[in-house]
């Protein structure tokens, strides 16, 4: 990925992005699938992007139940910063999903006066708080979808939320296995399954790996 597609460093030309880069003193590594990228608790002035592969945002409660808060993409942005959150009965952590490589830069480097008042830096604080708001936005989408009362009608919110951000021309793709899926909609495993299962038989969801189609014309739609 080229220093300019970074989504922190939109609009800005190619020499100035290196340049902001070295100012900002990023990290750049590497994780292994399964791999803990991050613990909220011991960064909280830690930004990371996704430069390629993916990745889950995870939390722990207090009796070590997992529930998957975010599925991170390439070019998707994490940290305490987005979480709109300040309790500290909940631990959460960045997993590799897949193999991942991840820029970090502390908040403190972007957010502080720069010296020479430099229109680059000014606009790389502009994406950060663009992104702050699609944060926002992602984080109604969950309460969307953990408000619903029954797994199918979480499931078919879940679904439709995805489908409505896919590209016109490509089948919306779940990012989750089942497991993962289950913790994402806090439900067990088992019954998620059977839900699928009877959606599947309905021909109301049909499934192909983890892409998918729904049939909005059933009296299940929303």
């Amino acid at each position: 990925m080229l220093p300019e597609d970074n989504i922190l460093f939109k609009g800005i030309e190619h020499d100035d992005c290196h340049r902001m880069i070295s100012c900002f003193n990023a990290d750049i590594k590497k994780f292994k699938s399964g791999n803990r990228i991050m613990d909220y608790s011991d960064n909280p002035d830690k930004l990371g992007i996704i430069l390629n592969g993916t990745a889950v945002m995870v939390r722990y409660d207090m009796n070590g139940v997992r529930s998957i808060l975010e599925s991170l993409e390439e070019q998707s942005i994490f940290g305490v910063y987005f979480t709109f959150t300040a309790s500290q009965r909940s631990g959460i952590e960045i997993v590799a999903e897949s193999d991942c490589e991840v820029m970090f830069v502390k908040r403190s480097e972007i957010t502080k006066r720069c010296e020479n008042a430099c229109q680059c830096h000014s606009r790389v604080v502009e994406n950060l708080l663009d992104l702050m708001s699609e944060k926002a936005i992602s984080l109604n989408e969950r309460i969307e979808v953990l408000s619903q009362r029954s797994i199918e009608d979480k499931l078919i919110i879940c679904l439709s939320i995805i489908e409505e951000k896919t590209p016109k021309g490509k089948a919306p793709q779940i990012p989750f296995s089942t497991t993962a899926l289950s913790d994402y909609l806090c439900v067990n495993r088992s019954a998620l399954q059977r839900e699928i299962s009877r959606l599947k038989k309905a021909g109301i969801l049909t499934i192909s790996k983890r892409k998918f189609r729904l049939q909005h014309n059933q009296e299940h739609d929303i």
